[in-house]
């Protein structure tokens, strides 16, 4: 059995690769994969207008729904394409393909445990560890349409407006409207600041951890695959693996993961 493991492809902001990623899932057609797992983040609909990116990103969607009868696609949704479930749930069966937060596919004698890995960032988080809340949040920035820059300020008069969210805050920070603004950057910039938000370590140390079960709907024993971090990575001995990002700039490498037979391999796009 093949999987393709991809996330964090950013489709519809300034300086994505779509023409590299409808190679790459032609290429992914033509090997005869059986599981391609979008793992959120595909497209970003979470600083501006879900409309238009998605207008934008039609040949990269449209590629998506004609492999139906090729392989399986498991659209799992990141926070910056979180709207996407709702869509969905509202379209149904009209959806070209399933959406959920999570999924686990059997490979030859071992189970892999697929999400985003949003779910790791809000456990780790000083402030608040609300999923619901965080959910709530993600849908919202995926709403706000940022062609202005105005995302941030517009989820804040959200927050106001429910002063509820706020004031159940164990920790608030200092300036919340900035704390806001900080969520919009990438996560080179906002998880790996060890002087903001301090939590790539702590990310990687909850994913690999025996006891990660207690806090996720994994199952003791299942590979956990994530991304979000946009750092690519790979521990056997933990059974974790993040399949990297694609970025922005031409010197970010295409990372994605591949299964095959229960093996877990680090991969670079290059063609």
């Amino acid at each position: 059995m093949s999987i393709i493991a991809v996330s964090d492809v950013h489709l519809g902001m300034k300086g994505a690769k779509e023409q590299e990623f409808v190679n790459f899932i032609e290429e992914a057609k033509l090997k005869g994969v059986e599981h391609l797992v979008l793992l959120g983040d595909i497209i970003d609909i979470w600083r501006r207008d879900f409309i238009k990116a998605v207008l934008e990103c039609s040949r990269s969607l449209t590629l998506l729904n004609d492999l139906a009868d090729k392989m399986k696609v498991h659209y799992i949704v990141g926070n910056h394409d979180f709207y996407l479930l709702r869509l969905s749930e509202l379209l149904g069966k009209n959806f070209p393909f399933e959406v959920k937060k999570s999924t686990v596919i059997k490979s030859k004698n071992q189970e892999f445990f697929f999400f985003h890995g949003y779910q790791l960032e809000v456990l780790c988080n000083p402030y608040y560890k609300s999923m619901k809340t965080y959910e709530t949040f993600s849908e919202q920035m995926c709403l706000a349409g940022d062609d202005t820059g105005n995302a941030a300020d517009a989820a804040w008069k959200l927050f106001q407006s429910s002063r509820s969210i706020l004031d159940s805050l164990k920790r608030i920070p200092e300036n919340p409207l900035d704390a806001l603004r900080s969520m919009m950057k990438p996560p080179e910039e906002r998880i790996r600041n060890f002087n903001k938000h301090n939590v790539i370590e702590p990310i990687e140390e909850l994913a690999g951890a025996e006891t990660r079960h207690f806090l996720f709907d994994i199952h003791p024993g299942q590979h956990l695959i994530y991304g979000h971090t946009h750092h690519q990575y790979l521990k056997k001995e933990n059974k974790v693996a993040n399949t990297g990002s694609w970025g922005f700039g031409d010197d970010k490498k295409l990372e994605y993961i591949e299964i095959v037979n229960d093996e877990v391999m680090l991969k670079e796009f290059t063609g």
